[in-house]
């Protein structure tokens, strides 16, 4: 589901555009006082990530270890990935590499790269991951130069041109009530992460008296 779309110049930062990208995520994390400012875009063979916060953390670092210290498991899944086992989309966004040939997957620093210094495909599907494990799909559809029916102040980009409505989230379990909690890495849960409302939340996760059925982490969930 496509949820904003913008217009972005050559000449910004990613940074430019992760600042601008709107998740409800990052609106709860900030109400529970867990914010994080980390994330990185994958975009082909590189990782690129928001290191301007002191307390910035790679996320890219265990990905690239693994990567580099795994080659047996690696192999596994790119051989997986490549003969249709795992699911379309993520076949998608290694589509024109060589199976045979692993890339070498490198960093960058998010803010100190522009957009005219990316090498990528148009149409393809790349990785924006942030707040830990909060991931989405993103894609650059088009390229072009600028004409006299764009924006011409450049302090307005970039600029978006979609976004979709936002709906109230409602309870995965009863599809009745709007959810109150949401819990991620639930190990009991249909989905991930999983909103609930109260009443199902509480039934779910505890005994009757009271006490916790299993561990599981959970925030108070805020409808916008």
């Amino acid at each position: 589901v496509q949820n904003q779309e913008f217009l972005v110049l050559g000449s910004q930062l990613l940074t430019d555009l992760k600042d601008n990208i709107y998740c409800s995520t990052n609106k709860l994390m900030e109400l529970n006082k867990l914010h994080n400012h980390s994330g990185f875009f994958l975009i082909e063979d590189t990782f690129y990530n928001d290191t301007r916060h002191y307390s910035a953390v790679d996320y890219s670092k265990p990905i690239v270890d693994w990567l580099d210290n795994s080659s047996d498991e690696v192999a596994e899944k790119w051989d997986a990935i490549s003969s249709g086992v795992l699911k379309k989309r993520q076949k998608d966004l290694l589509k024109g590499l060589n199976i045979s040939n692993v890339p070498e997957f490198k960093s960058a620093d998010m803010q100190s790269t522009y957009f005219s210094d990316l090498h990528f495909r148009l149409g393809a599907g790349y990785l924006y991951c942030h707040q830990g494990n909060c991931k989405h799909t993103f894609v650059i559809r088009d390229m072009r130069l600028i004409h006299p029916e764009d924006t011409q102040n450049q302090a307005e980009y970039p600029l978006m041109t979609f976004h979709m409505q936002r709906r109230f989230q409602k309870c995965s379990v009863c599809q009745i009530y709007l959810a109150t909690k949401m819990t991620v890495d639930d190990k009991w849960a249909p989905n991930n992460p999983c909103y609930f409302c109260k009443q199902c939340y509480y039934l779910l996760h505890y005994k009757e008296d009271d006490s916790l059925l299993y561990h599981h982490t959970v925030y108070d969930y805020f409808q916008e």
